[in-house]
């Protein structure tokens, strides 16, 4: 494995130094975004007292308006043209307001009315999510297709994007109540502590922008394609791959089913547990089993393609399901089952980047079509769904189940509505997904498309 990039051509293999700044950047967006996934509604709920259903409704909505956005500044990355290359580009123009949006989330005015704190809670979810985020992250999630279009570098390079979310996820996750708590765990605190996340954050943006280039693209910038892009041409090419489709759902299913573990995790720890104090260690056994799962996902992907790794991962994750449905209140099976999920995870989220760049190839092949941009919009979006809809959900879940945030122990029908939610949840998602992976062939054809694309672009 070498450590510099040594070439620009479109089929580059990448050193592990751009492979390791790409990574940077989703580690930076995790600093933020895993407040957003799996910590706002406690804040909300248990920090600042607001009613969970107001909560869950306001985030429905601003989901709906996320979802336009995101379309939207994919159309934008696709009509980019600048010497940083389409998508990073945008990646230092966004990353600083990015960051400032999360500070801005847990700024609520405490002593305001139920009203206008209802009203800052949804300005400042939107201006976080629908449009910093969504520029933020569609251009940077767009990168994966413009870096290499060798399919295999694009699995490693999806490999490394995953370890950089799950590394930054773990790191927020397994540090986040600890310094909360170490800062008084009131509002206060967990403004200092988000303040640190987001500013470490945008370092890591900027080091991804520094190190990293866009190789592909630039034939397509050069002969005027890219201008000549149509919504109905993008949307309609995508729409009417079936690949992508089910890509699209496919990482619904497995970020909405991590969203949950992350998201219901401090009510689980709290109320069926007894302490918040073990989400840490169940968040951290998934994190790590993770990166373990991670670090051995190239030669899976090497030997079984993209498809079949996902397969493998999807089912260690049901398997972990079913042992944590059986496990009771036991924190050392509990434990185990988390490492199990954790260990699936890995495999099932190695592809997903990669899977989705074979995808937008396949518009193009099919269709005539390149859409990158809004192509990869729909990861960004598939991801932001997941994460909202977990949290509505999960606004339900805590409301039909009496769930008090000032109680010292919740009642058992409480206890028995959480777990049931934290655990049955994940196992019904990963079912679902590992359906959808039978339904996905694109590994057997994409070699022969990729030989026929070339051969287009010589003849052109």
């Amino acid at each position: 494995m070498k450590l510099m990039t040594n070439s620009n051509a479109p089929d580059a293999s990448l050193g592990v130094v751009e492979r390791s700044a790409y990574m940077m950047g989703n580690i930076g967006t995790a600093f933020v975004n895993t407040i957003i996934a799996s910590f706002i509604m406690f804040f909300y709920t248990d920090v600042m007292f607001l009613d969970p259903k107001v909560i869950g409704m306001i985030l429905l909505i601003s989901r709906i308006l996320d979802g336009v956005t995101d379309i939207v500044m994919g159309m934008i990355v696709d009509r980019t043209h600048s010497k940083h290359g389409k998508g990073r580009i945008w990646v230092l123009r966004t990353c600083i307001p990015y960051a400032i949006s999360g500070i801005l989330l847990v700024c609520v005015p405490g002593g305001a009315s139920a009203m206008v704190q209802y009203i800052y809670v949804f300005i400042t979810y939107n201006l976080c999510n629908a449009i910093c985020l969504t520029a933020l992250y569609v251009p940077y999630n767009s990168m994966t297709s413009n870096m290499t279009n060798n399919p295999y570098e694009r699995g490693i390079l999806g490999v490394f994007v995953m370890a950089g979310a799950v590394i930054g996820t773990m790191l927020v996750q397994s540090t986040v109540d600890a310094v909360t708590k170490a800062l008084g765990g009131g509002q206060r605190a967990w403004q200092i502590a988000i303040l640190i996340y987001a500013i470490a954050g945008a370092l890591l943006h900027l080091i991804c922008f520094a190190f990293t280039k866009e190789r592909c693209g630039n034939d397509e910038a050069a002969s005027g394609t890219a201008e000549k892009l149509s919504v109905k041409d993008e949307l309609g090419s995508l729409l009417k791959n079936r690949y992508w489709v089910i890509a699209i759902v496919f990482i619904f299913v497995c970020l909405f089913a991590t969203a949950i573990l992350g998201g219901m995790g401090m009510y689980y720890a709290k109320a069926v547990l007894g302490d918040t104090a073990y989400y840490a260690q169940l968040a951290n056994a998934i994190s790590l089993t993770q990166v373990i799962s991670l670090c051995g996902a190239f030669v899976l992907l090497k030997k079984f393609g993209k498809r079949n790794t996902m397969l493998i991962g999807i089912s260690c994750m049901v398997a972990g399901g079913l042992f944590h449905l059986l496990s009771g209140t036991n924190i050392t099976m509990i434990t185990i089952a988390s490492g199990i999920k954790g260990f699936g995870a890995g495999f099932a989220a190695a592809g997903l980047y990669g899977m989705v760049a074979d995808t937008i190839d396949y518009s193009d092949w099919k269709f005539g079509v390149r859409p990158v941009g809004v192509g990869s919009a729909g990861t960004t979006f598939a991801t932001k769904i997941a994460n909202g809809f977990s949290v509505v959900l999960i606004g339900w879940i805590i409301n039909i189940s009496g769930y008090d945030p000032a109680a010292a122990a919740q009642s058992a029908q409480t206890v028995q509505i959480i777990s049931l939610g934290y655990t049955l949840i994940p196992v019904i998602c990963g079912v679902i997904g590992i359906i959808l992976m039978l339904f996905y062939t694109l590994d057997k054809q994409y070699p022969a498309i990729q030989k026929e694309l070339l051969e287009r672009k010589s003849k052109a």
